[in-house]
């Protein structure tokens, strides 16, 4: 009888990756499964009666359909609005979206839970002044987590509540509103007086495909070779969907669906200069060291978002442009990250489900596997009631993955202090300060005919990957348990080099290059 696998936490206590199901670790019946999605998507690839991939929410009219009260997000799933107009126009299309059964409960769970509230509100000052208390007087753990979690609803409710307006209120408005509007493009030509773009070109898709389509073959490549191999890209749906062919192939059209249908290779194309100044320089999220088993590990500060200060728009396409960017950083790590969650000095105002919502429906329906863990740094009672809200309605795979730390003791057996920032209790000396792009640092991206060059070679390297692919699947079980593919393995590598090469041309240069990180 085999031995079980080791579990997640002997992993990091070993500091040896996870290698079950990835390129160079497969078993016999791993790898036929992948031969297998391998033969779907090529039979995907030589349809002639495929319709293409629509693009549904370009860079630009994102903002529009923002300002017209559409309210599709880049997860399908709206954020919580931030205005009143907002409010109204999200709660009447919420109410008209399709819902699962998890999320009905959840959503009446709640509504319970703020009916119950409201009819205690007069007894809890009663019960305050009478608690029960410890021979020495002080209030028991369990009296204080009770109250945190039986006020907690109350306590979000009213930080969404519409105070009456005044003068100063209005003036605060008016700041808030062009604060959250503005772009780094905004900021750098707001700041350094000039009018010249950061990226110097107009975005042109891959392939030579129409800005409003994408097809199925297009829309694979530009999203495999963004982790260098596209064998660890495929085998993602097949760890997610536990090995089931079929179901790893829907989900992996589903996910170039959603890539195509939200212009991410424009995004990336366009990089920083059109994300929200604020967001970026606040340090709402950003990478700042890897943990044991070398992910990078990037800190989500809670405390740094206020939904006020964004729009709903800017925040998707800030983390989608992470994400993105996260594998860039995770090369070396099969494209997973491990995520922080900084809930130290969090408020009411910070308090956001829909958002962390976001981010999990993004790490699980649409870049699967990259999640390693989420590591939860709080202290605080009131998340302890929250927490016990959320908790049963996460997936348990999901699930799985997030480990509640207290201190940095608690983040230690994933984080070595050394590597820790000091402002989550380590010794590293790193302080997020963001630094805007330079003028002149996508200056190749206006070189057209590098770019036809670069994209020529790529576009050969693809072609050849795709033949040696054929020629693998055609190959007897025997065949290609002896890796006889080599040709396919240096195919591999040539994708890989032309994939660099190309990059500069279709991608804006990031913090993390500025930084020293890529």
């Amino acid at each position: 009888m085999e031995a079980p696998p080791p579990s997640l936490l002997e992993h990091y206590k070993s500091k040896e990756p996870l290698t079950c199901g990835h390129v160079g670790a497969l078993t016999e019946e791993e790898t036929d499964k992948l031969r297998q999605l391998w033969q779907l998507v090529i039979d995907e690839f030589d349809r002639t009666d495929s319709e293409p991939l629509a693009v549904l929410f370009r860079l630009g009219d994102s903002d529009a359909a923002y300002e017209d009260g559409g309210l599709t997000s880049l997860s399908f799933e709206p954020l919580v609005p931030l205005s009143s107009k907002d409010r109204a126009q999200s709660e009447s299309a919420i109410q008209s979206m399709p819902r699962s059964e998890s999320e009905r409960q959840f959503e009446s769970a709640m509504q319970s839970e703020l009916a119950t509230q409201s009819e205690s509100a007069m007894q809890s000052e009663l019960a305050t002044q009478s608690e029960s208390t410890t021979p020495n007087g002080s209030t028991t753990l369990s009296n204080r987590i009770a109250r945190a979690g039986s006020g907690l609803l109350g306590w979000m409710s009213s930080g969404r509540s519409t105070p009456a307006s005044t003068a100063s209120d209005e003036d605060a408005a008016a700041q808030t509103q062009q604060r959250r509007r503005e772009s780094v493009q905004d900021h750098v030509q707001r700041t350094q007086q000039h009018t010249k773009p950061l990226v110097p070109a107009p975005f042109v898709p891959l392939f030579g495909q129409p800005e409003h389509t994408r097809t199925f073959r297009a829309a694979f490549w530009q999203a495999a070779t963004q982790t260098r191999n596209a064998d660890s890209w495929v085998l993602r749906f097949l760890r997610a969907r536990k090995w089931d062919v079929r179901a790893a192939f829907a989900m992996l059209r589903k996910t170039l669906e959603w890539r195509a249908g939200q212009a991410i290779d424009e995004i990336m194309f366009h990089g920083e200069s059109q994300l929200h100044m604020h967001t970026m320089e606040s340090g709402l999220a950003f990478a700042c060291t890897r943990d044991r088993l070398n992910n990078p590990v990037f800190v989500i500060r809670v405390r740094a978002n206020i939904a006020r200060e964004r729009s709903i728009a800017a925040i998707k396409r800030f983390l989608c442009w992470q994400i993105e960017t996260s594998q860039l950083l995770a090369a070396g790590a099969d494209g997973r990250v491990t995520l922080v969650f900084d809930m130290s000095g969090f408020t009411r105002e910070n308090v956001d489900l829909q958002l962390m919502r976001t981010l999990i429906t993004l790490l699980t329906n649409y870049y699967p596997e990259t999640l390693g863990i989420m590591l939860i740094y709080v202290n605080s009672l009131l998340f302890a009631g929250l927490w016990a809200l959320i908790a049963p309605f996460i997936d348990p795979d999901v699930k799985a993955k997030i480990i509640l730390a207290r201190n940095a003791s608690g983040l230690a057996p994933f984080i070595d202090r050394k590597c820790l920032p000091v402002e989550l209790g380590g010794s590293k000396a790193f302080k997020y300060e963001y630094v805007v792009p330079k003028i002149n640092e996508n200056a190749c991206m206006g070189d057209a005919k590098a770019r036809v060059v670069a994209e020529r070679t790529f576009g050969d390297a693809v072609d050849a990957y795709e033949r040696a692919t054929r020629m693998w699947l055609k190959g007897s079980s025997d065949d290609v348990s002896m890796n006889v593919g080599h040709d396919r393995d240096s195919a591999r590598e040539a994708v890989c080099v032309a994939a660099d090469a190309l990059d500069p041309y279709v991608r804006a240069r990031t913090l993390y290059h500025r930084l020293g990180f890529i």
